[in-house]
């Protein structure tokens, strides 16, 4: 007689408890789903899908936890096998030691890191006839990019002009360049800037092309742009291009490592002529004929930041560890501003010193009329103004902290977004169950109300909401000098939304040093000879501060070149 169960159990993740469903039968695991959780959806999907299907193989839950994720697959396999042990359910289990091997590969271009920059690199060489291996060290694809959204700059390609039509002809790769100098105030590298701006066209084309992406107009077109050139996909979300262009790639022929982190480089005079990578049962030692460095960026190794860091809320991954800066350490290759960030005004402290975004949601509030306030309640800058200023605007605050107002129609389209880009449901309830009482900040009620809650002067608040109704009527911003399309009176009622607003960063924007080659470059100037780099690994494209798409536009560029260069250096 067939006997069947579903145990439920509930593993608390990065983000909040994901509940689970595990299936037996005849003491078989036959299933584990996932019925609700609140992690970063782009790895989460990754790394349940191989943790499950290990379950299943294994028939346990004593198996490996994944490279990148350790924490909250650990709590995944623990609360499941403690769920099913306590409902006196015996396993068969078929669980085999796995022994540590030794393996030697053989390639024309090893790429290291699986973010965008590396899987365009990758897939460049691919298609230009070379043989590639990609090496990733967590046990899932993406790097920093998988955080992102989709947005990207598509200046000069097939697809902007599908796109916009016509007016996709008043960009050009001059004027990208020449805002991207204005934006970051000339501390950008012009060579690095003109190599973006003049390759994101064919790069968007070809990795469209490569992959089958489908990119349509940008829900946000930001004003640091000088004409509309902003292009997303249809989820909004990196996730969608990493796991398509990952799939293309395997598909088309490469060789994806996950769990593969470097430790060591083969050196030959100024060559990189192989790397060594340890993995949980695996020692690969992969001989190339050229190396493209896509590993990504410092934020999250501490010990790296800069003063320019301090006092900032971090939203990247906990994997940006700066691994290159350490293997490449014995070359002394020269590097660049490591102490620069771009830093966002749009994030909520989810936990001490860590941070969400809330930037597409937040635009979209202040496109419909919404306004910043600080603790005294009064305005602190032109909400729809340039990232930038807004951002500058929140650090003179006091705790560094302003508060986005928002009346019932507006949130209503700010929760969508919210949920769109990595915020749950249940997640955002549990917000507002915190009533104001602790971080994040986000309370709804009249407005008397929120701003008590919210820890604002109530008087304050009430006379610049007032204030602030009257330049919308008469279409005038007498204090900011805020343009007449943005202002929108506050509906009339008693329902309002209050949502805390802090400086946060993710991405690091100082680097190794090369000059439009990609080469990096020794601190005597010589170059490694067959070592290209793309990506947050180098420094200076975008200059001390990237505006809007930029850092994806970087990637996708810088990759798209690099994958040639290093096709033509494994022919000679």
């Amino acid at each position: 007689m067939t006997e069947k169960k579903v145990i439920t159990a509930q593993a608390q993740g990065h983000n909040g408890p994901i509940d689970l469903e595990i299936g037996v039968e005849n003491q078989e695991i036959v299933n584990v789903d996932v019925k609700k959780h609140s992690e970063t959806k782009g790895i989460f999907n990754q790394v349940f899908s191989k943790l499950r299907n290990d379950i299943l193989d294994n028939q346990s839950f004593d198996i490996d936890a994944i490279s990148g994720a350790t924490v909250m697959s650990d709590a995944i396999l623990k609360s499941a096998k403690d769920a099913v042990e306590e409902a006196e359910v015996k396993i068969d289990s078929k669980k085999k030691d796995i022994p540590h091997v030794t393996e030697e590969l053989h390639t024309d271009v090893v790429v290291i890191g699986g973010g965008e920059a590396g899987l365009v690199a990758g897939c460049r060489a691919l298609k230009l006839g070379k043989k590639v291996i990609l090496v990733e060290k967590n046990g899932y694809l993406g790097g920093a990019t998988i955080l992102n959204g989709s947005n990207v700059t598509a200046t000069g390609s097939k697809v902007a002009k599908n796109i916009f039509g016509d007016e996709a002809n008043n960009d050009t790769p001059e004027k990208l360049a020449d805002d991207v100098r204005r934006e970051s105030k000339d501390t950008n590298v012009p060579e690095l800037t003109n190599l973006m701006a003049n390759n994101i066209g064919d790069a968007i084309d070809f990795i469209s092309e490569f992959a089958g992406l489908e990119y349509r107009k940008a829900q946000t077109q930001t004003p640091e742009h000088s004409v509309e050139r902003q292009v997303e996909l249809p989820t909004s979300s990196s996730y969608e291009f990493i796991t398509k262009v990952a799939k293309a790639f395997e598909e088309k022929g490469g060789q994806i490592l996950l769990d593969s982190r470097v430790e060591e480089v083969i050196i030959d005079g100024d060559k990189i002529t192989g790397i060594v990578t340890e993995g949980k049962h695996k020692t690969t030692k992969i001989f190339a004929s050229a190396v493209v460095l896509a590993s990504g960026g410092y934020g999250a190794n501490t010990k790296m930041r800069g003063p320019e860091s301090q006092g900032l809320y971090y939203y990247g991954p906990m994997t940006s560890t700066g691994d290159a800066y350490q293997f490449l350490a014995p070359l002394q290759l020269k590097t660049r501003n490591l102490g620069w960030y771009k830093v966002y005004p749009h994030g909520v402290e989810t936990e001490p010193g860590i941070a969400k975004l809330t930037t597409y949601a937040s635009k979209l509030a202040t496109d419909m009329g919404a306004i910043y306030v600080n603790t005294d309640g009064k305005r602190i800058v032109n909400e729809s103004d340039v990232y930038a200023e807004l951002r500058d605007a929140v650090l003179k605050q006091k705790d560094r902290v302003a508060f986005l107002v928002m009346d019932k129609r507006t949130w209503d389209e700010f929760y969508k977004l919210l949920v769109l880009h990595d915020f749950s449901e249940s997640e955002i309830a549990d917000y507002f169950a915190k009533d104001g009482k602790s971080n994040p900040i986000l309370v709804k009620g009249s407005l008397q109300e929120v701003a008590q809650k919210a820890g604002i002067d109530v008087a304050g608040l009430s006379e610049t909401v007032q204030k602030y109704n009257d330049y919308a009527k008469q279409g005038k911003d007498e204090e900011f000098g805020r343009d007449s399309k943005f202002l929108h009176e506050y509906d009339e009622g008693d329902e309002f939304y209050i949502i805390e607003q802090r400086d946060r960063f993710a991405t690091t924007l100082g680097g190794f040093v090369t000059d439009a080659d990609l080469h990096l470059q020794f601190e005597n100037g010589n170059k490694l000879a067959n070592v290209v780099a793309a990506g947050e690994v180098i420094g200076g494209a975008n200059g001390h501060d990237s505006m809007p798409s930029m850092m994806n536009s970087w990637g996708i560029s810088s990759g798209f070149v690099a994958g040639k260069e290093a096709a033509e250096i494994s022919e000679n």
